[in-house]
C-alpha cells in the first residue's frame, strides 16, 4: 500500500500541473501550490502533535480550527495582493490538513499522502474560483422569479448566438419551480442569499450523511470541488445531490430531483426496477400537484413559453458548444452519446440493490447534456466503496480540465466509478481488509456501507466517538 500511495499522490500532483490555472491575486499557480501544500502539511503536523497532548479531542479541534480561521481573517484584512493571498491560502490549507489528520492518537497511514495530494487539487481549484461571482446561479433563479412577478417570461424566445456572461445564463427549469423563486425574490437580497446558502450547505451535509459519511468527513468533503462549486454559485445541484442520496430510502425524492435537471430523472428508473410502485406514485403525485398549484401563480402563458425556451436553449448549445462543458454529446455527437447513455442504463438495470442505484447515478452524469463540475456529485455513491488510496485519488480528479491523451480529468473520474461498480458488491460494502489507520482516512470508516440501513445509521450516530 505504501508504494501505491506514493504513486497515486505523485500522479495527482502531476495532473495538477498539466492544466495550470492563472494563479490567485498575484500568486502564480506554482506559488499557490507551494503555499497550499505547506498549509496542508502544517495543519497535519500541528494536529499530529496536539493529538499527543492530554487534551480533550474537542478542545484540540476547536483550537486548531479557530487558529486557521483567525489566520485567514488576519491575512485578508491586514495584507493586500500576494501577501493576502498567501496568508489566507496558508490558513485554509492548515484547516483542511488538520481536519484530514483528525485528532485520534497513534494513527499512521501512507494513504495520507494521497489525501493531502487530493486536498491540494481541491484548494488549487477552490481558492481562485469559488469567490468569483458568488451565488451567481441563485441570482439567475431570482431573476426568473422577478420576471414572472412582473408579468414577463423568464425563458428564451430565440437561440443565443453570442455567449452571455455567466450572470446572464438562460433559465430552463420548469414553471412549477418558479413560485419558490418568486417567494425568495420578494425577500431582501441578503436574507434570500443567506437562506439559500445555508440551505445548500445543510442539503449537502444531509446528503453525505445519507450516503454513510460520518464525523469530520462531513466537513472535509464540503471542500470537494463538485460540492463546493454547487454551494458557492448557489446551483440547485446541492439539492439534487440531496434528493438523489435520499432516493434509496425515500424513492419519491428521485422524481423531485428530476424536476430541476432532466438527467436527474434517470435514477427514477431504479424505482421501476425495484418495483417500488408506491414511492413512484407518491413522487408523480407530488410533481403533478406542484404543477397544478403553480398554474394560478405563474399563469398558463408561462407553461406555454417553457417548451419554446427549451428548444431555444438546445439550439443555443449547438451554436455555443462550449456551454456544454465536457459533456459526451459535445465530444462524440448526440447519437454516440445517446447510445453510451442507453448502454449505461442497461448496465444499471441488470445491477442489484444499492449498486444498481449507484449505476443509475453514473448514467445520469454521463447522459447530462451539459456537464459542469457540480454535476459530478452523483458519482460519489459509487466511488465511496473504493479503498482510501483509490478513493482519494478519485476525489482529486475532475478539476484540471484537459490532461494527456486529450482526455478531460472528469472523464477519468467517471471511468473509475464505472469500473468500480462492475466489481463492487451489490450492497456496496466497504472493503473488509482495512486497517484501523486506513479506515480512519475513509469517509465511510464508521458506517462501512454506502446508504447504510437507517437503524444502523442511527445507532452509529449515537455512538460516534468523541474524537470526531
Amino acid at each position: 500500500m505504501a508504494a501505491s500511495s506514493i504513486v497515486l499522490a505523485l500522479l495527482l500532483i502531476g495532473l495538477l500541473f498539466t492544466g495550470r490555472g492563472g494563479g490567485y491575486h498575484g500568486l502564480t499557480f506554482t506559488t499557490l501550490m507551494i503555499v497550499v501544500v505547506a498549509g496542508l502539511a502544517i495543519g497535519w503536523v500541528v494536529l499530529d502533535r496536539l493529538a499527543a497532548l492530554a487534551l480533550a479531542p474537542e478542545v484540540i479541534a476547536i483550537v486548531a480550527t479557530t487558529v486557521a480561521i483567525a489566520g485567514w481573517i488576519i491575512a485578508d484584512r491586514a495584507f493586500h495582493g500576494g501577501e493576502q493571498a498567501a496568508g489566507s491560502s496558508l490558513a485554509l490549507g492548515a484547516a483542511l490538513g488538520g481536519l484530514i489528520r483528525g485528532v485520534t492518537d497513534d494513527r499512521r497511514s501512507m494513504a495520507t499522502l494521497v489525501a493531502l495530494a487530493a486536498a491540494s487539487a481541491w484548494l488549487a481549484y477552490d481558492i481562485p474560483n469559488l469567490a468569483f461571482q458568488p451565488i451567481r446561479d441563485f441570482h439567475l433563479y431570482l431573476e426568473a422569479g422577478t420576471s414572472v412577478l412582473s408579468g414577463a417570461s423568464p425563458y428564451l424566445t430565440q437561440p443565443l448566438t453570442v455567449a452571455p456572461a455567466l450572470v446572464e445564463l438562460p433559465f430552463v427549469y420548469p414553471p412549477l419551480t418558479i413560485p419558490l423563486f418568486e417567494v425568495l425574490a420578494s425577500l431582501p437580497g441578503p436574507i434570500a442569499d443567506g437562506l439559500w446558502e445555508i440551505s445548500s450547505v445543510v442539503a449537502v451535509i444531509v446528503g453525505l450523511w445519507l450516503l454513510g459519511v460520518r464525523g469530520r468527513w462531513l466537513v472535509v468533503l464540503l471542500a470537494w470541488p463538485p460540492l463546493a462549486l454547487g454551494i458557492a454559485v448557489g446551483n440547485v445541484a446541492s439539492f439534487t445531490f440531496l434528493l438523489y442520496a435520499a432516493g434509496f430510502r425515500f424513492g419519491a425524492a428521485l422524481l423531485l430531483s428530476g424536476v430541476f435537471k432532466v438527467q436527474s430523472m434517470i435514477p427514477t428508473l431504479w424505482l421501476v426496477q425495484q418495483r417500488r410502485w408506491r414511492e413512484l406514485g407518491i413522487g408523480l403525485a407530488i410533481v403533478v400537484g406542484l404543477a397544478v398549484l403553480s398554474l394560478p401563480i405563474v399563469g398558463v402563458h408561462t407553461w406555454f413559453a417553457w417548451p419554446t425556451g427549451l428548444q431555444a436553449f438546445a439550439a443555443s448549445l449547438v451554436n455555443l458548444p462550449s456551454f456544454t462543458g465536457p459533456a459526451l454529446d459535445r465530444w462524440q455527437g448526440p447519437i454516440v452519446a445517446l447510445a453510451i447513455t442507453a448502454g449505461l442504463v442497461v448496465f444499471a438495470w441488470v445491477g442489484r440493490g444499492r449498486n444498481s442505484l449507484a449505476r443509475f447515478g453514473l448514467a445520469s452524469v454521463v447522459g447530462s447534456p451539459t456537464l459542469y463540475l457540480h454535476g459530478l456529485s452523483p458519482l460519489l455513491a459509487g466511488a465511496l466503496v473504493l479503498g482510501p488510496e483509490l478513493l482519494w485519488f478519485f476525489l482529486g480528479l475532475g478539476t484540471r480540465g484537459a490532461v494527456p491523451f486529450g482526455l478531460n480529468s472528469a472523464w477519468l473520474a467517471i471511468g473509475m466509478v464505472g469500473l468500480t461498480l462492475v466489481i463492487a458488491s451489490h450492497e456496496l460494502h466497504l472493503p473488509g481488509d482495512l486497517t484501523p489507520a486506513r479506515a480512519d482516512l475513509h469517509p465511510l470508516g464508521q458506517s462501512r456501507q454506502v446508504w447504510p440501513p437507517a437503524r444502523i445509521a442511527a445507532d452509529e450516530g449515537a455512538s460516534v466517538s468523541s474524537d470526531r
